[in-house]
């Protein structure tokens, strides 16, 4: 805390009942200004996820707490026409999304995919899932290439040897390439099952390789990454 913000947890002033780190850290939070008790416990959620044995619901918890804390960057449901939107810092800039993160896969991985899914929906996150949409009687060739192209502030691609092979995730490819090209960002989120190049996307951008890597802690990655 000293070096994250200037803070130190053994000054008088934070001391409380037994005088231990963790009444200590109550009043310091009691006490700050929110901005400062959100600086610090980032840098502690960083020290977290760097911590494999740390408990990645607990994580994920503490990153709510922290949008909270964050007013601004806390994602805002409004309706309108019927329709959720979110607001996020991106809406502030003049770019509307419907969604924060959109995900796309081949069905091999759907079980692992749920997981992300499913984490990213318990921590307040508008996600595009498949099975969280009634795409009844829509057509699919034009709604999925609104979702991947222009509805999504970002991607997140899993690829494999079977994300290529397929002609459906081959079209959600395309348009969220498209929009990444048309928006000029780093939209599309890459991240690997195995060795298989994503056709289109630069070598030089940065994926995940999440071989070994729970759903539960790439949840958190992406909550991270939609924080920044």
């Amino acid at each position: 805390m000293h070096d994250a913000a200037g803070v130190d947890i053994y000054d008088s002033k934070y001391e409380y009942a037994s005088g231990s780190k963790a009444n200590r850290l109550r009043t310091f939070w009691m006490q700050e200004s929110d901005d400062l008790v959100s600086q610090v416990l980032e840098d502690l959620i960083e020290l977290a996820e760097d911590d494999s044995s740390s408990d990645t619901k607990q994580v994920l918890a503490a990153r709510k707490i922290v949008s909270r804390l964050k007013g601004d960057k806390t994602p805002e449901i409004s309706v309108r026409n019927s329709q959720s939107t979110v607001r996020t810092a991106s809406s502030d800039a003049g770019t509307n999304f419907l969604y924060d993160v959109s995900l796309s896969f081949a069905g091999e991985q759907r079980n692992y995919v749920s997981s992300v899914a499913k984490y990213l929906k318990e921590s307040g996150i508008s996600i595009f899932y498949d099975e969280f949409e009634d795409l009844w009687g829509k057509d699919l060739a034009i709604e999925l290439e609104k979702v991947y192209s222009s509805n999504s502030r970002y991607i997140v691609i899993f690829v494999s040897q079977n994300y290529i092979n397929k002609s459906w995730t081959n079209h959600e490819r395309q348009s969220a390439l498209a929009g990444r090209i048309s928006r000029r960002d780093d939209s599309v989120l890459p991240v690997h099952f195995d060795s298989t190049k994503l056709p289109g996307l630069p070598f030089t951008v940065a994926y995940l390789n999440i071989h070994d890597v729970t759903p539960e802690y790439l949840a958190s990655r992406i909550i991270n990454k939609l924080s920044k």
